[in-house]
């Protein structure tokens, strides 16, 4: 997926259409999305500019996208100060991955304004950026602050500075001479790596379309023939780009992988031919932008659910500490009774007195800090006071160390359902699961999101179903399952509940077994061995009143240990 210089050369071509059109409608459907609607003569196009670190680029889009109810903070600010702007200009930065849109906006009082948007689409450093006719930054979808890079920030107020590059010479600008001369200069280097390393725009794919098969090798080993005949093919292809004349298509191998390019770079590979560079882009994407979407959703939301996580937990090492902190509440009790008992004989002078034990058999002396100045009452007052503080701190400490227990086993069964998650809607199923339990905030429910729990087919015929998110294994476990159907789940780990539909009351072993499997590998311990499986008959499972989504209780049950492989579950058939 060479999204290079060259390709993007061939998309600011195709755009130069747009100039003089109005900025109808500014959306941001993501974190690494924004689409302007551009509109010219009743005429109006969707252009898409993605920062997406594995899929960062800009290029006319058909897609129709869903946009958040409150559009982000950024798309706001691009609606105040560019909406209804009119494009003066599109241009490429030295044949960079950079995208400068020159736009003019009236003021309130009629006069015009001139303000830059720049998109940068260089993989993880990739930014859309709003600057001023003063070359000072408004804002930016991505803030670089020093923390994150020493060399460059990218901050509202400050300059904008291009992305630092090594100095490198821009090929449309060049003769076939200067061409040779500049990489006869690193004669020491790969072909590949000098034309790389000299000329701005270029890829490995473009290096590999020049060089054939003498890309790795050194320029001191080339005959003056050789660099004549790549000198010819560079300049033939850095033509067809000045001309445009460009071949778009998607190339898909032998193996169904696909890549896209404005050459004929695979030549044995089945090709799908596009009218333009957008238009292969956006059905390239078109077929990935599920995935990418998935990808997002499930590290966004992830990455939520491992802080809730950490925070039950160091919750629940809280309660510990200070439950460990107050366990002793007896013996301040004994400390108060003990020093009423002897008040006429304390000196209240003391810091410690030693008083004999009458609740041991052995009468025992025992060492107690007193405060000295206090009468007895007031120090056993104080030992009394401590001891119900103590206990009453003990008692609900207690209460709240089982209620962050819960919290966080049901987490941490919510972190294995992402980890096993294969589809937007699973993930989107187990948001609303979040919210419906208060651990997200949010008034709005997707309740058209709903999947299925998985299901398979044992090798003996027999139904196997898995629930994908907490609310399934309670569907599952609570609804769907009859009384003599087989309910399995891993031993104390967290993982999905199983069910095996019973025919005529039984299971066959073979059945058990898979569906073991199946526990086991849908489960925190997919990568262990010998994991144990407890299973019995749904009627011997309860949900206890109150307790979270996926949390039961069984008995009788009886344990199978296997070791799950994706080869074994892969054997096994699945229903789509």
């Amino acid at each position: 997926m060479p999204f290079d210089g060259l390709v993007t050369k061939s998309i600011i071509n195709e755009l130069n259409e747009f100039i003089n059109s109005k900025i109808d409608k500014i959306y941001q459907p993501n974190s690494e999305e924004i689409i302007l609607i551009l509109r010219k003569e009743k005429k109006s196009k969707k252009l898409l500019i993605s920062i997406n670190p594995t899929a960062a680029r800009f290029h006319l889009t058909d897609q129709s996208v869903e946009n958040p109810i409150k559009p982000p903070s950024f798309c706001m600010v691009l609606r105040k100060y560019i909406q209804n702007g009119r494009i003066l200009n599109l241009e490429q930065v030295s044949l960079d991955r950079i995208l400068k849109i020159t736009i003019e906006i009236k003021d309130e009082l009629g006069y015009p304004k001139i303000y830059y948007l720049i998109a940068e689409t260089m993989g993880k450093h990739s930014n859309i950026i709003l600057i001023n006719s003063e070359n000072v930054i408004i804002d930016s979808l991505k803030h670089i602050d020093f923390t994150i890079s020493s060399v460059r920030q990218v901050l509202p107020k400050l300059t904008y500075q291009l992305p630092p590059t090594k100095t490198k010479i821009n090929p449309l600008d060049i003769s076939k001479e200067n061409f040779i001369e500049i990489i006869l200069n690193d004669n020491n280097k790969k072909l590949n790596k000098a034309l790389i390393d000299n000329f701005y725009g270029i890829s490995n794919v473009f290096c590999e379309l020049v060089c054939k098969d003498k890309k790795d090798v050194l320029l001191s080993d080339l005959t003056s023939d050789e660099l004549e005949h790549i000198a010819n093919r560079f300049f033939y292809y850095i033509a067809k780009i000045k001309s445009n004349s460009i071949e778009c298509n998607i190339f898909t191998n032998n193996k169904g992988s696909k890549d896209f390019y404005i050459f004929d770079v695979m030549e044995n590979d089945e090709k799908t031919y596009y009218t333009s560079p957008s238009e292969m882009i956006d059905a390239y994407y078109f077929n990935r932008s599920s995935e990418i979407t998935m990808k997002q959703k499930y590290k966004d939301l992830y990455k939520l659910v491992e802080s809730l996580y950490e925070k039950a937990d160091k919750k629940v090492e809280s309660y510990i500490n200070k439950i460990e902190e107050c366990k002793d509440f007896e013996v301040y009790k004994l400390y108060a009774e003990l020093i009423l008992a002897n008040q006429y004989n304390i000196n209240i002078n003391n810091d410690t007195v030693y008083l004999q034990n009458y609740y041991d058999e052995n009468l025992s002396i025992i060492e107690i800090p007193y405060i000295s100045g206090l009468s007895p009452v007031e120090m056993s007052q104080y030992y009394y006071k401590k001891y119900n503080k103590d206990k009453n701190t003990y008692e609900m400490l207690g209460n709240s160390l089982n209620q962050a227990k819960q919290e966080k086993e049901y987490l941490e069964t919510v972190l294995i359902n992402l980890e096993n998650a294969t589809d937007s809607e699973t993930i989107e199923e187990i948001r609303n699961e979040l919210i419906l339990n208060g651990f997200i905030k949010k008034k709005i429910i997707n309740k058209k999101t709903t999947s299925s729990p998985m299901h398979y087919i044992s090798s003996d015929g027999y139904d196997i179903y898995i629930g994908k998110s907490n609310i399934q294994n309670d569907y599952l476990t609570t609804k769907f399952a009859s009384q003599n159907d087989i309910w399995m789940h891993t031993k104390n780990i967290p993982g999905s509940h199983v069910i095996i539909k019973s025919k005529n009351g039984t299971v066959s072993d073979t059945a058990l077994l898979e569906g073991a499997l199946l526990a086991a590998y849908y489960s925190k311990a997919k990568n262990s061995t010998n994991v144990p499986v407890d299973y019995t008959e749904r009627k011997n499972v309860k949900k206890p009143n109150g307790a979270k989504p996926g949390m039961v209780i069984y008995y009788t049950n009886k344990t199978i240990y296997v070791t799950p492989s994706s080869d074994k579950i892969e054997k096994l058939k699945r229903v789509k």
